[in-house]
């Protein structure tokens, strides 16, 4: 085919060439190719794009219903179907809303309705076609229906107030009466003949008390007055019966572990409070949202888990459904711990002065076993030995006793003074001391106590024995002699040793001294108060440097024996 046969058209190149075409849906085309030249095969390929038109969607509308109000009263009625379009359309745009009484009408767009349109059926479907100008569409229906609004029988209203009469918002039935309320206008009568004849509306709140009050609503269109349904309900309140405020369960820790187990059913008449047992159902929880959910109760034997712990409760009425909520709590309060001054105690009994004995401060109260108490006698003034103890209250009221035991206590009584003596080295004293207290001992010569009742190594003379109770009762002391004989002596008249003397033989007069020589021979008897033995004999003469021999006889004491020297 000859590039100048072809006719320039739509589509056309400007050399006659077809380019592309316009077709429309349905459209059957056939592409005729045609070799000039030769008679070899010929490949084929073709491609391009195909772009559709926007589609339309027709979006659901609600039904309408309209009172038949027309002064005709037939079941027919006019209806502005105008006013489903909006919902139709919804956003799109470029698009026309028809209507139609049949879907074969919609289907092909013709015969349309006009608004306001008259019923013929009761119920009726209109069917509706949207159309973008590009020739897309799509159809949807809806229900016209004459009568009046469709309403729901409300399930009566009984709820739990705690005061009768309880005022009730009458518009929160609403929900109940009718699915959509938009475009009806609520009011509410006691008769049906009012709510009928719209007189006599009662408000949008109500008292209700305990007896059942019939509400009649009616539901008008607010486009058409003519245009109501009446619907009723019935109303009233149940009373909520109180819980009492039971006294919680507060104890005093008697084992320090801050625990208690308590019996939660106990608590139960006094909840109740005089109310029948048999008409409740109590129940307790550790938490406010188990009590709130039901959830994890606890009940009978309960040991706490928390000092102070809260139990919450609810009373169920079980005939209602009604509940109150109260709580208690569980409180272990510490017991006082009172504490002596001092472990032990020691009483004078020398004393002029009683004893302080004492707890600390800080208690609510005290009880001693004296008979005296008080606010704040934490001390009391005891002249006797013997067991004391006080009872002392804190402020939580927990009580808790403490017991002490004053020992007796006194100076000492020295009955004797064992004297180990005329042995050197060996001297000692033995202090026997008696009472009821416990004693320290010294001797004058260094006045450091010791807790032993003997000195050892003491020489001869006179010492003062001091015996000290150890409670501090006061100290005793005697004085004691130690006999002892110099071991030698020096009679040259320098002033020092010139006499062979006892110390301390002039307290026993009836002594009796006497001096030997070696041989047993008696050379002279020395006078206890004398000044000694001069070293000489009985004729005056002196007698020469040797050791000599001596005998003491003491009254009640063994006869001593020795010997010393004499040194010219």
């Amino acid at each position: 085919m000859d590039e100048t046969d072809v006719n320039e058209g739509p589509g056309e190149d400007g050399n006659g060439y077809l380019m592309y075409i316009e077709a429309s849906a349905g459209d059957v085309y056939y592409l005729l190719v045609d070799r000039a030249v030769g008679s070899g095969p010929l490949s084929l390929f073709y491609t391009g794009t195909a772009k559709l038109p926007n589609a339309v969607t027709a979006n659901q509308p609600e039904n309408l219903v309209n009172c038949d109000t027309d002064g005709n009263p037939d079941g027919f009625t006019d209806f502005n179907l105008d006013l489903q379009t909006s919902t139709i359309i919804g956003p799109q745009t470029d698009v026309a809303v028809s209507y139609h009484e049949t879907l074969n009408d919609a289907s092909i767009g013709i015969n349309p309705l006009t608004s306001p349109y008259h019923s013929i059926a009761n119920p009726q479907t209109i069917y509706a076609r949207i159309e973008r100008t590009n020739g897309c569409s799509d159809l949807t229906s809806f229900t016209i229906e004459v009568g009046s609004p469709e309403l729901m029988t409300p399930a009566d209203v009984l709820f739990c107030n705690y005061n009768s009469p309880a005022l009730y918002p009458l518009d929160s039935i609403i929900p109940e009466v009718i699915v959509n309320s938009q475009g009806y206008i609520f009011s509410y009568h006691y008769t049906q003949n009012d709510a009928d004849n719209n007189t006599n509306p009662i408000g949008r709140y109500v008292n209700l008390t305990e007896t059942p009050l019939t509400i009649y609503v009616r539901v008008t269109d607010e486009n058409d007055p003519l245009c109501f349904a009446v619907t009723s309900f019935q109303a009233s309140i149940n009373t909520i019966k109180r819980a009492t405020q039971p006294e919680g369960f507060i104890v005093c820790d008697q084992d320090f572990d801050g625990q208690i187990s308590v019996n939660l059913n106990e608590k139960e008449a006094e909840i109740l409070n005089g109310l029948p047992a048999s008409d409740f159902q109590i129940s307790y929880y550790t938490s406010i949202d188990d009590r709130l959910n039901g959830t994890n109760p606890v009940s009978g034997s309960f040991r706490n888990t928390e000092n102070p712990q809260t139990i919450y409760v609810r009373m169920l009425e079980i005939a209602t459904g009604c509940f109150d909520y109260t709580q208690f709590n569980i409180v272990v309060n510490p017991l006082p711990i009172p504490v002596f001054d001092q472990d032990l105690y020691y009483y004078c009994l020398n004393a002029s002065e009683p004893l302080q004995i004492s707890v600390q401060a800080g208690f609510r109260y005290y009880v001693w076993n004296t008979g005296e108490e008080g606010a704040n006698l934490n001390k009391i003034l005891i002249d006797t030995p013997g067991i004391y103890s006080v009872t002392v209250t804190n402020y939580y009221g927990c009580e808790n006793n403490v017991s002490v035991e004053v020992f007796p206590s006194d100076v000492a009584t020295i009955k004797e003074i064992k004297v180990i003596d005329f042995s050197g080295s060996n001297n000692s004293i033995e202090v026997i001391a008696e009472g009821p207290g416990i004693y320290d001992y010294a001797l004058d010569t260094n006045l450091i106590y010791q807790n032993s009742n003997i000195f050892k190594g003491l020489k001869n003379g006179y010492y003062t024995v001091f015996v000290r109770d150890r409670r501090g009762c006061g100290i005793v002391s005697q004085q004691v002699l130690i006999l002892d004989y110099p071991r030698y002596f020096t009679p040259n008249d320098d002033g020092y040793h010139d006499y062979w003397h006892i110390i301390g033989m002039d307290e026993f007069p009836k002594a009796k001294i006497y001096i030997f020589d070696r041989f047993g021979k008696l050379l002279k008897q020395i006078s206890p108060s004398s000044k000694g033995w001069d070293g000489t004999n009985q004729k005056k003469t002196q007698l020469p440097t040797n050791d000599y021999w001596f005998t003491i006889e003491i009254e009640n004491r063994p006869k001593y024996r020795g010997h010393f020297t004499l040194k010219r």
